[in-house]
């Protein structure tokens, strides 16, 4: 298993210092520690680091605390880690679709701010995903935006040294 330092958990999840105490003391993302040592090392595995990208990721939009009521909806229903979910957040909702193979993605409520219906499964309908496609290349090619014509003319191929 691959471990990583506080120094290099900081630089892959670009996060600090503070706010990885923080979330070890709250119980969100407690590191593993090496207590032979004469000096106290603290470790983070690859798991980790990508459940703190993923926290950096929906900080942006949504509290700590529903961050946390998130976690312990996974946890509680045994999910796993946050890091490999498709979540949704419209108006304070957190949903969590889940695909399934020939069939319509589930998709279910996992956080919300007064926590009422939390774990209900929502009846979610989406356009065929060709469709969708089809459309956005035309959509695409008709742009008067972007010409990918010239585009590709402009482009320098790479040629490492």
């Amino acid at each position: 298993m691959q471990h990583f330092t506080r120094r290099e958990t900081v630089i892959l999840t670009r996060t600090s210092l503070t706010r990885l105490a923080y979330l070890a003391r709250t119980g969100v993302i407690v590191p593993m520690t090496n207590d032979e040592d004469a000096v106290r090392q603290v470790y983070y595995t690859w798991e980790q680091i990508l459940e703190l990208r993923a926290i950096r990721l929906l900080r942006r939009q949504v509290s700590l605390q529903m961050i946390r009521k998130i976690l312990a909806f996974l946890e509680g229903t045994g999910c796993g880690a946050l890091h490999d979910k498709h979540l949704v957040i419209k108006d304070g909702e957190v949903h969590w679709v889940q695909p399934q193979a020939n069939m319509e993605p589930q998709v279910v409520q996992v956080a919300a701010k007064a926590n009422c219906h939390v774990g209900q499964l929502n009846l979610m309908t989406l356009p065929s995903l060709m469709n969708l496609a089809d459309e956005i290349w035309e959509t695409a090619r008709s742009s008067n935006v972007i010409d990918f014509e010239s585009f590709r003319q402009r482009v320098v191929p790479f040629r490492p040294r």
